[in-house]
């Protein structure tokens, strides 16, 4: 397994991947996703910008997850509160390859996102999720993130939509 910056050569293979989660929650009955987001272009700027890490196994993406350094405006105003109000990191459009669900590669992807952003010398992580999107708030919780309230998004395709909000103190390496 390999944790690295996505590539353009990665696109194909990450819109495949969302394009998969978008199918599952609409069969699911989960609004999250639904309204154009993540799409070919967002993943894209994300490569460019060096903010989308993917984890590799047996040499294709398996899972991506976005990096972006606070402040978020979504995250300014919580129903609720924060952990605390140091610098952070959001996590954004994570996702598992659809074959890969339920092996641990979540679990993997958030431990070496978090040690990235500890390399970054951040110690705070923050993420939010859809309130029926059961299975991304067993994964938070399992690795050791905190429900901290909920939110209203701010900006993107979803503005105005609620969010569970979660956070995470980092130990040092």
């Amino acid at each position: 397994m390999n944790y690295r910056p996505a590539k353009e050569s990665d696109l194909p293979r990450l819109v495949s991947m969302a394009d998969q989660a978008i199918a599952y929650f609409r069969a699911s009955g989960i609004d999250q996703w639904q309204k154009g987001e993540p799409n070919r272009n967002g993943l894209l700027k994300s490569i460019k910008d060096r903010a989308l890490y993917i984890l590799e196994d047996a040499g294709e993406a398996a899972a991506m997850i976005t990096l972006a350094q606070g402040p978020e405006l979504s995250y300014e105003e919580i129903d609720g509160a924060w952990l605390n109000d140091a610098p952070y990191y959001a996590f954004h459009r994570v996702c598992v390859e659809g074959s890969r669900k339920g092996r641990g590669y979540a679990s993997l992807l958030f431990s070496e996102s978090e040690r990235h952003v500890l390399s970054l010398g951040i110690s705070n992580v923050r993420i939010d999720t859809h309130p029926d999107n059961r299975s991304m708030q067993r994964a938070l919780e399992k690795s050791g993130y905190v429900r901290c309230g909920s939110l209203i998004l701010k900006d993107g395709s979803e503005a105005g939509d609620l969010r569970l909000a979660y956070q995470k103190v980092l130990r040092p390496l």
